[in-house]
């Protein structure tokens, strides 16, 4: 395809081979962490953030026990972080400043400290992509994140993530791959602001689905979780008036949603429709939490994809990030 020019297709393509690669090679690596900790952070930017958020979501009943997690996107770390916290640095290239930050002043205090990487300035465990991810951007690298967090904290016993059930979501998540409408899905987005809603336990995902519709596509996006929203966005929907008339509404629709949240949608479908305002909804078909959260984020990627060749742009460069990156490195 001539407008992409790095490969993003084809590194959304081994989004699978991305998640099973990287957590082998975290499992493999010799990880103790002495006990008795008083807490967790996870401390990262962008998809190395969502990678956590989205297993936060996944194993919320069982992913603060019997510890608390805490994820931190910022500078620094949160004040009750002392020498019995582990801080695991979450950061695909290794150079995030935020990331590097947290790391820095987690050795400070004296905090058992785990950085994950492909390389960079934070290189504890270092995860080699491979061939997974021709890109080499972060952006096209989600899987890589999610396997690599995945196999550190299962290796730790934060988790108990098996290679059997990550395999077996990945084998469902390419068959539901092969039946959905990811270009049809952008075809109706095209011209128009995306809004994305959902709810527990895919936040994360949705989260993450927004931050690479965004990067991929370039076009303006937007997320918002159930119920929440209904206590936010309602009475929203119409001025300035380019809102009603250039905005789009996809609800991702699960099984697993709380049942008041399932008729919040329908509801809330309702008044759109009494509003007129433009909207659809996809049925996540994943069996299990896990497949529908990698279900979801991939499916807003290739969404994503399709937008900006629809748009005529190639969905790879990222000359803006550049720019900042290269005034940021000027800034004392």
């Amino acid at each position: 395809m001539d407008l992409d020019s790095l490969g993003v297709q084809k590194s959304l393509e081994l989004f699978p081979d991305q998640i099973k690669e990287a957590y082998q090679q975290a499992m493999a690596c010799d990880l103790k962490i002495a006990s008795p900790l008083n807490g967790v952070v996870i401390n990262g930017m962008g998809g190395s953030s969502n990678a956590a958020k989205i297993l936060e979501g996944v194993f919320e009943e069982d992913f603060g026990a019997p510890i608390d997690i805490d994820i931190h996107n910022d500078y620094g770390l949160p004040s009750w972080v002392n020498k019995d916290s582990l801080v695991i640095a979450n950061s695909y290239s290794g150079n995030t400043e935020e990331t590097i930050s947290g790391y820095e002043d987690a050795k400070k205090r004296g905090a058992r400290v785990i950085g994950i990487s492909t390389g960079g300035k934070i290189s504890d465990i270092v995860i080699d992509p491979k061939d997974t991810n021709p890109t080499g951007f972060p952006k096209t690298g989600l899987g890589i994140s999610i396997g690599a967090l995945a196999g550190v904290l299962t290796k730790i016993g934060v988790l108990k993530i098996q290679e059997e059930e990550i395999n077996s979501a990945l084998v469902e998540l390419m068959q539901i791959r092969n039946i959905w409408d990811v270009k049809e899905k952008a075809e109706w987005l095209n011209g128009y602001l995306p809004v994305l809603f959902g709810g527990r336990p895919l936040i994360g995902a949705l989260n993450a689905g927004r931050n690479v519709m965004c990067e991929l596509s370039r076009n303006f996006t937007q997320f918002y979780d159930f119920p929440e929203v209904n206590h936010v966005l309602i009475e929203a929907t119409h001025k300035p008036d380019f809102v009603k008339e250039k905005t789009r509404y996809l609800f991702f629709v699960s099984k697993f949603n709380h049942p008041r949240v399932l008729a919040r949608y329908k509801i809330t479908k309702e008044l759109f429709d009494e509003q007129s305002l433009m909207y659809r909804e996809y049925t996540l078909r994943g069996s299990t939490k896990l497949v529908q959260a990698l279900e979801l984020v991939h499916y807003s990627s290739w969404v994503g994809f399709h937008l900006s060749i629809i748009q005529d742009t190639d969905p790879g460069p990222e000359p803006w990030i550049s720019k900042l990156k290269e005034k940021l490195s000027k800034v004392a």
